[in-house]
């Protein structure tokens, strides 16, 4: 058999002993995949079993942003017995960015997490992440430069060197203040998320620095939070050439949202399709 029709045995058992479930739902992970059938179904395993723990109502979308191995078919298997996963086929790769938006556009959950398929960032961070939504901000990003006592962050030198340099880039351009924009976990009050991703255009890597731009100009509150974080092999990020790319964004982002600030937040949550729920 094939690799896109490869059957993990163990995968297959905990697949068996799932029940069915259904309610409104508290919170929708999102995740977006790019070739990662091997990857992928230990993060799935790893988020069911976490949220199913906890018994919070919950909706997981993955988006599978143009994969040409068995990353689809991966998922429809926990499809198939588990009504909180979600399936989205993007049918040409689009860009992460493009992703992440697709599935949160989608999802109907009070809070909305957005997550990598490594799972580099262990599902049980987002409770540091819901602590900082508690005390007041709208939106909680995970951090791996403000790591403290409780976080440990493993990295090779080759992505961390880098990435202090575009966030210096990024604190000189657009967010001055921010330590780490580059974290995939990240955790929104559904309106606000949705605001922010109604507007969001960037569609590859730099979209993470866009959607943090769009929140300041609209003044809304974030809290960035140290997390536990690991590399782990098969990052597609090219990075020299995506770097320059999203160097490039950063002045675009500037012009593009010159003209947003809380005003038009205000008119959103007034008006918008979500008026009289924040």
């Amino acid at each position: 058999m094939n690799d896109s029709g490869r059957h993990d045995p163990e995968v297959e058992r905990w697949i068996a002993r799932q029940p069915e479930s259904s309610g409104p739902i508290d919170i929708s992970v999102v995740i977006p995949c790019f070739n990662e059938e091997r990857r992928l179904p230990s993060t799935l395993i790893e988020v069911i079993d976490y949220f199913d723990q906890r018994q919070l109502a919950y909706e997981l979308i993955v988006v599978d942003d143009g994969s040409n191995d068995g990353t689809s078919t991966q998922v429809r298997r926990f499809e198939k017995i588990r009504k909180q996963v979600n399936l989205i086929r993007v049918p040409k790769n689009s860009g992460k960015g493009f992703a992440v938006r697709t599935g949160v556009l989608n999802s109907q959950g009070t809070l909305v997490l957005f997550a990598d398929a490594d799972g580099s960032t262990p599902i049980a961070e987002i409770e540091r992440l819901e602590k900082a939504l508690q005390q007041g901000a709208d939106m909680a990003i995970g951090s791996r430069a403000k790591a403290d006592a409780q976080t440990h962050v493993k990295t090779s030198w080759y992505r961390k060197y880098p990435g202090r340099i575009f966030n210096l880039a990024v604190n000189l351009i657009v967010l001055p203040g921010f330590a780490d924009t580059q974290c995939g976990f990240k955790l929104f009050r559904k309106v606000p998320g949705h605001f922010i991703f109604e507007r969001q255009r960037a569609n590859r890597y730099s979209f993470d620095v866009e959607i943090l731009y769009i929140a300041v100009r609209s003044g809304l509150k974030i809290a960035e939070v140290p997390v536990n974080w690991e590399n782990v092999p098969g990052s597609k990020v090219n990075l020299l050439l995506d770097s320059l790319k999203m160097l490039r964004d950063l002045f675009v982002f500037r012009v593009r949202h010159r003209g947003l600030g809380p005003a038009e937040y205000t008119k959103y949550l007034q008006t918008g399709p979500h008026r009289g729920n924040v």
